[in-house]
């Protein structure tokens, strides 16, 4: 399991990732268990289905590549021809401002994780071309799990030819992703989710297919959720009420 602890004013709040099943924590005002595999119903907790992509690592590389879309190899191939290189813990500060404008043009509210953050909880893989970054993925691991969390890139940005070696760069860093968890023995790469959403969503779905190539399967898993804290419970209802009149 990772445990991850935030202070945010007075209150303290732990996430709980990879767990089998949620437990209560002393000492915090929320408790939040992510990625748990097991819809255990306790006193109090709140429970939300979370859909993924997951690649089982148990598998060797040549058997999880053989499994890849062909075009999704042919792409990975094609970066390193090319001479996309992937960097591994080397530009937090940079990928950081890119993660945050690339929200940014997408509409999406800026809750990346920060510097320090990445630096603390987990591996950073970008992607270069003669030394300009392309993109960037942020993964949060512990022994036997690694799952994407923040990742950002020139798509929205870039002109068609730059645009082509910006898709190619993420595939690679995926493919590095893979490769670096199998080496350090974890068993599941967790692709950071699948639409699953009644509402058609063209965007969603299309990201959808792009996850099926790496030949993953589909998988279920929950979010438990507890408040310790009433004025914290309503701190959130409130932040969260203004944020979609914001919106």
């Amino acid at each position: 399991m990772l445990e991850i602890v935030k202070h945010k004013h007075f209150f303290k709040r732990k996430e709980i990732w990879f767990g089998d099943r949620p437990f209560d924590v002393d000492g915090v005002d929320e408790v939040v268990f992510r990625s748990c595999k097991e819809n255990i119903q306790l006193d109090g907790f709140q429970t939300e289905v979370f859909t993924t992509m997951v690649i089982d690592l148990n598998n060797d590389v040549e058997y999880i590549w053989q499994n890849m879309d062909f075009s999704m190899q042919k792409a990975i191939k094609r970066a390193i021809r090319e001479g996309i290189t992937v960097r591994l813990n080397e530009d937090h500060e940079n990928f950081y401002r890119l993660n945050c404008l690339f929200r940014q043009q997408k509409g999406e509210a800026i809750t990346v994780a920060d510097v320090e953050f990445m630096k603390k909880y987990g591996p950073l893989f970008t992607a270069y071309f003669e030394n300009r970054l392309l993109a960037g993925q942020f993964y949060l691991e512990d022994a036997e799990n690694i799952r994407g969390l923040a990742s950002a890139s020139l798509r929205l940005q870039a002109d068609e030819d730059i645009a082509g070696l910006v898709g190619r760069a993420n595939r690679l860093l995926y493919w590095e992703a893979i490769k670096y968890a199998k080496q350090k023995g974890i068993k599941v790469f967790d692709m950071g989710g699948y639409y699953t959403g009644e509402k058609k969503d063209e965007q969603k779905e299309g990201i959808n297919q792009f996850k099926k190539k790496f030949g993953g399967q589909i998988v279920t898993h929950y979010i438990h959720q507890k408040y310790y804290s009433v004025w914290y419970s309503l701190m959130k209802k409130i932040y969260v009420y203004f944020k979609r009149i914001k919106s």
